[in-house]
């Protein structure tokens, strides 16, 4: 079996003329764009939106990357280009407003698709239905286009994490719910979404990408990189190795591993990997014990309440809180309570640690208090 192969290009900004010659020289070693497009073809280009945030934020992938793959898209004669994603909350056309993903759509005179469920089953899965949109379920050819950052539960959110947006609308808070407070269990979640959307080529943009406490409210990091390939499980191990991060100590990638899927031997094209290694990039533990072992929720369920609480870093209102709500309805456990004009209350019991009310605050206010002493302790922090 021949190794997968992942690109690197080399990226130094977002003039979009640049990025149209920095996409084609990426896909290059691949086979170009016609390698994943057939002429006639209907393609869907599903972009990072995880909210509304401008392209600087390097919380959304930058509309010049996803210009770019749209023109190759069409040089290489797909019958028909689209584009569409599903962010955690809100209205998806205003959020791509935001992102400039419109601006995209309007210049290039493809459509901007309103994501609708349908049920997906696999047999053989641990999640055997899915509810995930069918605009990218009936294309004949997704293409991901994925943002480079940080994840306060995941760790890191690349090419396989960006097909969650496959699932519609506030559907994400109820998987959270179903599936938050157990990591392993979100990731492989996550993993087979992925393999029900099974996209054709995954591109990542990390011109600028964001590391610390992501993925919404990290710090921007110019990197000054594109990644490429059409293995997803390879283009996001070889970029944890490019950071130096452990592929294993990534749910996602374990997830992966755990289902069979494994890319341990991975081709390196384009820019040699090391010279594309960022100074710093700063990537968030893991927050919780819990995640490594959910039997003892389901064994002993007063030891594993009281590790959640102990061990486990807790969601709570910081200084730029606007006391606006957002997280109370955002919240898929239940557990903040909030009446007009007051702060937030989180309560320690309910809440899973899935962290969608720092990952979604409007205005980044929802902090991450560490742990107590027995979890700094136990953690090594």
């Amino acid at each position: 079996m021949n190794a997968p192969v992942v690109s690197l290009a080399r990226a130094a900004d977002y003039d979009p003329a640049a990025v149209v010659e920095a996409v084609r020289r990426l896909l290059a070693p691949l086979g170009g764009m016609a390698a994943f497009v057939r002429p006639g073809a209907r393609v869907v280009l599903k972009p990072n939106l995880v909210m509304a945030k401008t392209p600087e934020s390097a919380a959304v992938t930058h509309w010049t990357v996803v210009r770019a793959v749209a023109i190759l898209a069409k040089e290489a004669g797909a019958g028909s280009v689209a584009m569409g994603d599903s962010p955690g909350f809100g209205d998806a056309r205003r959020a791509a407003e935001i992102a400039r993903f419109m601006k995209v759509c309007r210049e290039l005179d493809i459509p901007w698709l309103d994501f609708t469920p349908m049920t997906v089953t696999r047999e053989g899965s641990p999640f055997p239905a899915l509810q995930l949109a069918r605009e990218l379920m009936e294309a004949d050819a997704v293409i991901n286009v994925a943002k480079l950052k940080t994840h306060g539960q995941m760790r890191m959110t690349m090419a396989m994490k960006n097909c969650f947006g496959a699932v519609v609308g506030f559907e994400k808070l109820q998987w959270h719910y179903r599936a938050g407070h157990d990591a392993a269990r979100f990731a492989r979640m996550l993993y087979e979404i992925y393999r029900a959307v099974s996209p054709k080529l995954h591109l990542v943009d990390a011109i600028v990408a964001m590391d610390g406490v992501g993925p919404t409210g990290g710090r921007p990091n110019p990197t000054g990189f594109l990644a490429a390939g059409a293995d997803g499980v390879a283009v996001d191990t070889a970029l944890a190795r490019l950071l130096e991060v452990e592929p294993s100590d990534v749910p996602l990638l374990a997830a992966a591993r755990e289902a069979g899927d494994i890319a341990d031997e991975i081709r390196i094209e384009g820019d040699p990997a090391e010279g594309l290694r960022p100074a710093r990039f700063e990537v968030p533990r893991l927050r919780t014990l819990v995640m490594h072992g959910s039997w003892i929720e389901k064994r002993l369920p007063w030891l594993g309440r009281w590790i959640r609480n102990q061990l486990s870093s807790m969601p709570a209102p910081g200084p730029g809180c606007a006391r606006c709500g957002e997280c109370k309805d955002l919240c898929p456990a239940g557990a903040i309570a909030w009446q007009k004009g007051d702060l937030p209350t989180m309560d320690r019991g309910r809440c899973i640690r899935c962290y969608c009310c720092h990952e979604l605050c409007p205005r980044q206010a929802m902090a991450l208090r560490p742990p107590g002493w027995p979890g700094r302790w136990m953690l090594g922090r």
